[in-house]
């Protein structure tokens, strides 16, 4: 008769290795089900409420259009002002655009230029949508952005001309609120281009000097020299 087959006690060593094993199984699947349920968890960036601020801005300028001639130049800025003063974070748009030179300012400079720059924006938009010929707003997109950043685009139609690309850069404030940051038009970054020509006139004119070429170009605006 044959021996039968001995299968040999575990040892404590063996023990101790498969108890570690498991231990460590148990808590990788911990940590990878609280993983996933943080992500789950994660909000996801509102894009229908930074959409609807960007239609609610078009809806006026489309309103401003339509009736252009009877509101003039006054009535067009009293119905985009709040609108620019709500839906834009001017505070951050002029730091960006004045870089190293916000941090010189005094807080009084800083007040005053927020406030003239965001005359300066309903300014422009009330000079310029001064009419209406059948153009339209359509949204063509949207994308999720880093930084928790998102970027709605749309297009200005207009009859027998090639569409103007409008996208929008939004961000959340410090109350979680969606603020528009940057409009770019046909890839023309306006931020961009003021930041430019901000430095150059502070070079050689300082901070006065801008201030007042901005509020001159505010009054050429209001009467109807600049569009």
């Amino acid at each position: 008769m044959s021996n039968p087959i001995r299968i040999p006690a575990p040892s404590a060593v063996t023990i101790g290795r498969a108890r570690y094993l498991l231990i460590q199984c148990i808590v990788s699947l911990s940590l990878l089900f609280n993983f996933g349920s943080a992500l789950a968890q994660e909000p996801a960036p509102d894009f229908e409420e930074a959409a609807g601020i960007v239609m609610e801005l078009h809806g006026v300028l489309g309103e401003i259009m339509k009736n252009a001639d009877a509101l003039g130049y006054p009535g067009r800025f009293q119905l985009i002002d709040p609108v620019v003063r709500q839906r834009f974070d001017t505070p951050l748009i002029v730091k960006v655009i004045l870089s190293r030179h916000w941090n010189g300012l005094n807080d009084a400079e800083k007040t005053e230029f927020i406030q003239v720059f965001h005359q300066l924006s309903a300014a422009t938009y009330a000079a310029r949508f001064d009419s209406f010929s059948g153009q339209e707003f359509v949204e063509t997109g949207r994308e999720q952005l880093k930084a928790g950043r998102l970027l709605i685009k749309t297009e200005l139609r207009r009859p027998d001309e090639p569409p103007v690309k409008l996208d929008y850069l939004m961000h959340q404030n410090e109350q979680g609120e969606w603020r528009i940051i940057s409009v770019i038009a046909n890839g023309v970054n306006d931020l961009s281009l003021k930041r430019a020509e901000y430095a150059a006139v502070i070079k050689d004119r300082g901070f006065p000097g801008l201030l007042e070429d901005i509020r001159r170009k505010i009054q050429d605006m209001e009467s109807g020299k600049e569009s």
